[in-house]
Formats: structure tokens, C-alpha cells, sequence
């Protein structure tokens, strides 16, 4: 019973007994592009607590994830550093936008959306057989940096960021006697974000297992957003929001907690919880990557593959990879997370060649090898035929 009592004062004492972390700029990688590989909870999962503590663990390990991974994508900027990938939405329309982002020697910051084209019909909701919203491709610009995460970032540390946007659209709805009207969302944001805690957290792998535990920062955000709508300059009809499922003004809030690590820009894990007490949380999204003791080969192997010629200007794109054995394959990856093709590699000496097929449309996609069954290594290309 002795021996059993100092062994688990042993294994507390090796997760618990750290130094707190402090973030700054060179905190992060030289080159900040490449894929992140997410696992989110489901609605039954059980959380552990998320009480702000100094010298904490955090063990999410334990919680009930999606079955498929989920891919973010951080894609080269061609007026910032780099430009993380997401999704939106308006009303219930989505649309991708790449957030302008860049590691500064003040923080990690944001200032603006660029917005991908996407269009929508209005029919179910409107009744009008031709009514339509289109989303246009955009930038967003901030009118002024959204930080988030300020250097040097400890234990209370805090932050906070004001700002607004406008955003663009083109409706027509028949009722409202509109056709290819030009319509803004003005969004006015605050942010307030503060360094509650640190220690250690682990999560669940990619294959279902542990990861290390990893020191962390315990950071708490709480965002504040007032939309409105207008339509050829003016304000938007109650009638015609109602429609949209959209009120004039509106108010959205949302409370999150973010752990970050080292080296990492995206969270080790995000915690969303459904109001101010930060006592009941909804959600969690982890970052199940470049874990040292995960049954897979994680992206750590990206130095020993190199993919030419890039930008790609032909039908076929060839791969230079490590002299190791077993099969190879391989999937071409847009930048929605959708595989446009795949296959085997036919390995000579240590090059295989990827044909693009004639469907393949220009733009950024990534190239997942991998090896034996197991993810070796993602690479960005830009396909310009």
C-alpha cells in the first residue's frame, strides 16, 4: 500500500511540477503554412473540468471525438505572413474566408478576411423561383488588428481588441422587389481576452490514444459582435430579415477558453461553453498533431519530402521522398478538406510522379502522403496549367 501511495505521488509530481510558459514571437516556427489535423468532440462527450487553475492539468484524452479528422488549412498570404482557412456563414449560407494573419513582434495578429465566391438560391425560403444571394470574393479589412495573442503572453496576462468590418453581398428577392441589390453586413467586434491559468494538458491521438502532456497557457476569450444589415444603402426590411432568419442589430456572444503550447498557432485545444459562467462547456476541438507518442507518422516528416516543379504548370507534379521502405500513396486535398483524387505511388529509386487529371481547377490544394497506411508528411501546391 506504500509503494502504491509513492508511485502515484511520483506520477502526479512528473505531470504537475512545471514552470509556467510564456509565449512570445519566437515562440513559433519560422514557416507557419501547412495542415493542422482537428478532432472535435460530440454532443454526449463527457468534459473534465475547466477551472481556471495555475499548475493545472487539463486530461481531454478521455472525451468522445468525431470519427473523421477535420483539416485546417494555414495557406501562404500575399500581403501577410500567412492566411488561416476557415469557414462562415450568413444566415445559413457558408463561405470559406482566409484570415490575414501574421507573427509579429507584438503578437499573433489578424486583420482581415479574404472571402471565396459563393452563391446561393433563396427559393425555399423566399418562395421566388429566380431569388438569389451572392457572396462575392472580397477582403474584409479590419479597421484595426485583431490581436490574438499578445506578447509577452503569462499568467494574467490580458488583452483586447475593438474593431469593425463590412461585409458584401448581392440579393435578389422578388417579394422585396429586389434584383442584384447590393447589400453590407457592418459587424462591430470586441474582445477581451486574459491568461487564467497554466500547466499541463494531453488529448486523444489520431489513433484514440494518449498523447504527452504538454505545458499550456489557460487563455479565456469573450467576444461581443452587434450585426447590421443594409440593402442598396439603407436599412434591411424587418420582413426580408425574417425571412433570412436574421434581426436588425443583432447581438451574438461567445465564451471560449483556448490552450496554447509552444510552437503551435493553433490551439492545443478550444473550449466552447454556452454562457458567461464558463461552468457548462458545449464543445472541444483538439489539435491531434505532431504528438510524440501517436501510432502514426505525424507531420514532423516534411523536411524529407520536396515536390517540384511548384507552382505546377503541366498535367504532373513530381515527389522526391525519404529512402524508407513500404507502399506509398497519396491524396490530393482542396482547400475545403474534399480529396480531388488519389492513388498509389509507383516509387523509382526514391521519385514517384503524380499525374494531375484535366478536371483538377487552379489553386491551392495539398498533397498527404503516406506511408504504409500512415500519414508521413502534407505538402502545398499551387496549380497554375
Amino acid at each position: 500500500m506504500k509503494q502504491a501511495l509513492l508511485t502515484t505521488i511520483a506520477l502526479a509530481l512528473a505531470v504537475n511540477t512545471n514552470a509556467q510558459i510564456t509565449l512570445n514571437s519566437g515562440s513559433y516556427p519560422a514557416s507557419l503554412t501547412g495542415t493542422d489535423s482537428l478532432k472535435a468532440t460530440v454532443a454526449a462527450s463527457a468534459f473534465p473540468s475547466f477551472t481556471a487553475m495555475a499548475n493545472g492539468t487539463w486530461d481531454l484524452s478521455s472525451v468522445t471525438d468525431s470519427t473523421a479528422v477535420l483539416y485546417a488549412y494555414r495557406v501562404p498570404s500575399s500581403s501577410y505572413q500567412f492566411a488561416d482557412s476557415n469557414f462562415y456563414s450568413f444566415s445559413t449560407y457558408a463561405y470559406q474566408g482566409n484570415v490575414q494573419s501574421a507573427n509579429t513582434s507584438t503578437g499573433l495578429m489578424e486583420y482581415g478576411i479574404d472571402v471565396q465566391l459563393a452563391a446561393y438560391s433563396l427559393t425555399a425560403v423566399t418562395s421566388g423561383p429566380s431569388d438569389s444571394i451572392v457572396i462575392p470574393v472580397q477582403s474584409t479589412l479590419y479597421s484595426a488588428p485583431k490581436t490574438k495573442i499578445a506578447f509577452p503572453a503569462t499568467n494574467l496576462s490580458t488583452w483586447m481588441s475593438v474593431y469593425h468590418f463590412d461585409f458584401n453581398f448581392v440579393i435578389s428577392v422578388a417579394f422585396a422587389a429586389l434584383t442584384s441589390a447590393p447589400g453590407v453586413v457592418r459587424t462591430y467586434t470586441k474582445e477581451q481576452d486574459t491568461v487564467i491559468g497554466w500547466g499541463k494538458m494531453r488529448v486523444k491521438n489520431l489513433v484514440g490514444g494518449a498523447s504527452n502532456w504538454y505545458d499550456v497557457l489557460q487563455v479565456k476569450t469573450v467576444t461581443s459582435s452587434v450585426d447590421s444589415f443594409f440593402i442598396s444603402g439603407v436599412p434591411a426590411s424587418p420582413t426580408l430579415l425574417s425571412a433570412l432568419g436574421l434581426t436588425q442589430a443583432q447581438v451574438t456572444k461567445t465564451y471560449e477558453q483556448n490552450y496554447y503550447r509552444t510552437m503551435e498557432v493553433t490551439p492545443f485545444a478550444n473550449v466552447q461553453f454556452s454562457d458567461s459562467t464558463y461552468a457548462t462547456p458545449t464543445k472541444a476541438t483538439t489539435h491531434a498533431q505532431r504528438l510524440v507518442n501517436v501510432g502514426v507518422d505525424e507531420l514532423n516528416n516534411q523536411l524529407s519530402v520536396s515536390v517540384y516543379p511548384n507552382p505546377v504548370t503541366a498535367n504532373k507534379v513530381t515527389i522526391t521522398l525519404p529512402a524508407i521502405s513500404g507502399s506509398w500513396s497519396y491524396e490530393l486535398v482542396n482547400l475545403n478538406g474534399q480529396v480531388v483524387t488519389n492513388g498509389s505511388l509507383a516509387v523509382v529509386g526514391t521519385e514517384a510522379t503524380i499525374a494531375i487529371p484535366a478536371y483538377v481547377a487552379n489553386g491551392t490544394y495539398y498533397i498527404r502522403l503516406n506511408n504504409n497506411g500512415n500519414q508521413y508528411s502534407v505538402k502545398a501546391i499551387e496549380i497554375a496549367k
